[in-house]
């Protein structure tokens, strides 16, 4: 055998081994481009088997992660999967989550954000499952932390009590 053939079949021989020695694994990119992100956004995932019916991922995929990244400046937030906070970036330009357990099923991906962003792509990695985006007419529903829950109806109270105040300052000045 020449040299050359040789090579081929070493080639062909080491991207056999590696192609069979990969774990299935399924990426999808959720966003791509300059997207300005006010406060949150949130993406609608389905999660399934492959189709190679491994008997490793009967039940579930082996893991999910997340990574994003964000142009301009760096950004603090938080990533939540079905209202459960899952990791969290302080002044970063990017945020790989680690690797997370996952069912089969739909599940929703939301990024909060402190300030405004562009955000630059991204990504849902699933290992041992197929991943795709449910595209609907509409938004899913936003799912607060409980913490930002709890202030936000702080601050409703505190706008009605400010309220309240001034029809009562109107009143005395009329009078």
């Amino acid at each position: 055998m020449t040299k050359f053939k040789l090579r081929i079949a070493l080639s062909f021989a080491v991207l056999i081994a590696a192609s069979s020695a990969t774990v299935a694994q399924s990426r999808i990119q959720l966003a791509q481009g300059r997207r300005l992100i006010q406060d949150k956004v949130s993406f609608v995932i389905e999660v399934s088997p492959d189709r190679r019916n491994d008997p490793r991922y009967t039940t579930a995929p082996e893991d999910l992660q997340i990574q994003t990244r964000f142009m301009d400046k760096p950004v603090t937030g938080k990533a939540y999967i079905d209202g459960k906070a899952v990791g969290r970036f302080d002044e970063a330009m990017s945020f790989n989550s680690n690797l997370l357990d996952i069912t089969y099923g739909r599940h929703t991906i939301t990024l909060a954000l402190a300030a405004p962003s562009f955000m630059m792509d991204f990504f849902v990695t699933v290992r041992g499952g197929v991943v795709r985006e449910i595209l609907d007419d509409k938004e899913p529903p936003a799912v607060l932390p409980p913490a930002l829950e709890k202030r936000v109806g702080e601050l409703e109270q505190k706008v009605q009590e400010l309220e309240n105040e001034i029809a009562s300052l109107k009143k005395k000045r009329q009078h």
